[in-house]
């Protein structure tokens, strides 16, 4: 998460920061003519499904979350959508399982199909997301701001969506299974960041690494899954934020439907009271150590 020493917001007027936040307002720009259903932010850059530009809300994002800050609308409005806009616009990790658009669409870019061949996937990952916003009114308007964070941040994205699961210890699996999916993402990315250079030795790596093969272990204990591993999700999250904050930088995390584990926990009938109680507080604690 961002400190309040790196937030140095350009002022702004109410207006103006409510209509940077308005993700299902009137749009500014629209593209594309064909009509679209749950397209994904980087599927649609290079096509003619009709797209909205809602690149100015990366400024609203950065100028007015400070610490930590929720963004609080309706289904279908558009929340991951945006949020994976803003992943691909401040990630300095290649964000490939992000990106469906073609290598082909780099000629675009100017490069011959032949320099395409030749270059790495960290390479092609930042040509298809300059791509992505080469025409976006973030880039025309406030091309300073583009410039100082495109790309530029550390960054992790954990995803909740899935987190519906029955029974207690298969649904507080799933919860290690949504940070483990952004911790084996941070571990496959970090080596092809430009600078950055993390030696097999590193403890936080080793940390992480070993983390990690904890929860594989424990997956095959489903049934004891909840009453011998209810502390494994802080584990995870805690060896993941200290493996990018302290090897990498401080970092933006991005949580997506962080509600959906509470709502089911919640409504879910589990027979177990006390397995449900412990399941509960494990997310509850794990959300505090999420936005401390």
């Amino acid at each position: 998460m961002r400190t309040p020493e790196q937030h140095t917001p350009e002022p702004r007027n109410p207006e103006e920061v409510f209509d940077l936040f308005k993700l299902s307002s009137s749009p500014v720009r629209v593209s594309g003519t064909r009509v679209g259903v749950n397209a994904k932010f980087a599927a649609v850059g290079n096509t003619d499904i009709c797209r909205v530009d809602k690149s100015l809300f990366c400024i609203g994002f950065w100028d007015e979350i400070n610490e930590s800050g929720r963004i609080c609308l309706p289904r279908r409005s558009g929340k991951t959508y945006n949020l994976i806009q803003l992943l691909l616009f401040f990630s300095m990790a290649p964000e490939k399982p992000h990106l469906d658009t073609s290598d082909s669409a780099i000629e675009e870019l100017g490069r011959s199909a032949e320099q395409i061949r030749q270059m790495d996937v960290a390479t092609k990952c930042r040509l298809k997301r300059t791509l992505l916003f080469k025409d976006s009114l973030l880039k025309e308007k406030h091309r300073a701001f583009f410039d100082e964070h495109f790309m530029n941040h550390p960054v992790i994205h954990i995803s909740f969506s899935v987190c519906k699961r029955t029974p207690a210890s298969v649904f507080l699996a799933s919860i290690c299974d949504a940070i483990a999916t952004a911790a084996n993402n941070w571990l496959k990315q970090y080596p092809l960041i430009e600078g950055v250079k993390v030696g097999n030795t590193n403890i936080y790596l080793q940390t992480l690494q070993k983390t990690l093969t904890i929860y594989n272990d424990a997956r095959y204990d489903a049934k004891e899954f909840a009453s011998k591993y209810a502390s494994l999700p802080m584990q995870l999250f805690i060896s993941l934020s200290e493996f990018v904050g302290e090897c990498i930088g401080k970092y933006i995390l991005l949580l997506d439907e962080y509600d959906v584990p509470f709502i089911h926990s919640h409504l879910e009938s589990w027979s177990d009271k006390k397995e449900k109680k412990e399941v509960q507080s494990s997310l509850k604690v794990l959300i505090q150590i999420m936005f401390k």
